[in-house]
């Protein structure tokens, strides 16, 4: 009877602590794209910083890409799947990760082999294994957190991040010691760095397994997700690519500079994404819509007023942290606030649009959304970023505002439809 009472107290102070390792997880990372970025500033050349956001840019189009076909569809069908289904819905999203990490880590390599033929640009074979290893390890690590986070195992999510930063830092901290700090040795240490923490789970892999039920439930949502988040990448990722062809890579570092402080909202964004969308799926499947506006509204309270402080922080503590950037980057302030902006706006998006991420009614809405940014943002970049970077910046805002206000509308119209059929 003690053992049970015992383990009942284990399992409690877990559930308790689940939450709280999402959050210190966030940070976590954070932290570790943050020091990743200054050992670039410190001790690397702007053009070679350059060149990491550029090749970053389609790391982020994989990572979105994964989303779209796995971790959102395993988000909205697990938490409501049946015992018997839960298994062939895992093992099937598995084996998406596997095939999908292989697709894109070939597509990627040929990618930049060709970009480096028709620019000719030098790309050497460090960078070109560098990056079709960030691709797989990439893939690999997001795989682990979307496991771990859509059957609400924080802990778990963040004892693979901390031997993924681990392994990361090391390797950065190897190529300090060597002055040997380049895009090349940072992305292919990310890769070795995401594929490690899978060395222990390789025993429990059964081979690939794909079941029809759960790839037509991924699928039907999947469909609409899959053109969304290339738009998306579009509208919101390309813009170093626009930025360094009318701004030279000297201006690309500047903006990734000055987005460097505004990351952790991001994936602080990120954090509440993977912790309260499955469980909005989970309330919308019971039709306990007030769980759903509580969360929704107590997240915007929050989160805008984070930003408010936050923006009153980065007016009058700039001149510090201009010392603290160095010589090679100054006058940032004003694109730092034009980033609060935007991620302001991101913020607000990102909480509606989970109450839509439900079903595939939803995924469809944004779909449709996602298209319209589109009209908007390719002229905005071609037309407005020989301007500038804050040009560059504030046409991702006009985009991301634009967003807002339709899937704000669409969220509270679905909302009331679904509260009205239960």
């Amino acid at each position: 009877m003690a053992l049970l009472w015992q383990h009942a107290e284990i399992m409690f102070l877990i559930k308790r602590l689940n939450p709280l390792a999402a959050v210190v997880d966030q940070a976590w990372l954070s932290l570790l794209n943050f020091s990743i970025s200054m050992a670039f500033i410190w001790y690397a050349t702007k053009a070679e910083y350059g060149y990491y956001i550029l090749l970053l840019a389609p790391l982020l189009l994989v990572q979105s890409l994964q989303n779209a076909i796995v971790n959102s569809p395993l988000a909205t069908f697990l938490p409501s799947a049946e015992d018997t289904e839960k298994n062939r819905t895992k093992a099937t999203a598995v084996s998406l990760h596997i095939y999908l990490g292989l697709v894109c880590g070939v597509l990627g390599f040929m990618g930049l082999w060709g970009y480096g033929l028709v620019t000719r640009a030098h790309i050497d074979i460090l960078l070109l294994s560098g990056f079709t290893l960030a691709i797989a390890g990439t893939i690999a690590r997001e795989a682990q957190r979307s496991f771990a986070y859509v059957q609400g195992q924080g802990l778990r999510a963040l004892a693979g991040d901390l031997l993924y930063g681990l392994v990361l830092l090391i390797g950065i901290a190897m190529a300090l010691a060597d002055s040997s700090l380049s895009a090349g040795i940072v992305l292919l240490m990310t890769g070795v760095a995401g594929l490690a923490p899978l060395i222990i789970k390789i025993s429990k892999f059964n081979g690939l397994q794909t079941h029809a039920e759960p790839l037509r439930k991924f699928w039907s949502c999947s469909r609409w997700a899959l053109p969304s988040v290339m738009v998306t990448w579009v509208n919101l990722s390309s813009y170093p690519f626009f930025a360094g062809k009318a701004l030279g890579l000297s201006a690309v570092a500047d903006i990734g500079a000055a987005r460097l402080f505004l990351m952790p909202i991001g994936l602080m964004m990120a954090a509440w994404a993977n912790w309260y969308r499955p469980k909005i799926s989970g309330w919308l499947a019971e039709g306990n819509m007030q769980a759903i506006t509580s969360v929704t509204n107590r997240s915007l309270q929050i989160g805008l007023a984070g930003m408010t402080m936050l923006a009153a922080f980065f007016i009058f503590a700039y001149p510090w942290i201009e010392t603290f950037l160095g010589g090679q980057y100054q006058g940032l302030q004003a694109l730092i606030l034009m980033w609060l902006f935007f991620f302001s706006i991101s913020l607000v998006i990102n909480i509606y649009m989970a109450t839509l991420m439900t079903d595939e009614a939803g995924y469809k809405a944004l779909h449709h959304i996602t298209w319209l940014a589109l009209a908007l943002s390719l002229p905005g970049f071609v037309l407005f970023s020989h301007n500038g970077a804050l040009w560059v910046i504030g046409v991702l805002c006009v985009v991301e505002l634009l967003q807002a206000v339709l899937v704000i509308n669409k969220a509270r119209k679905y909302l009331k439809r679904l509260g009205a059929q239960a």
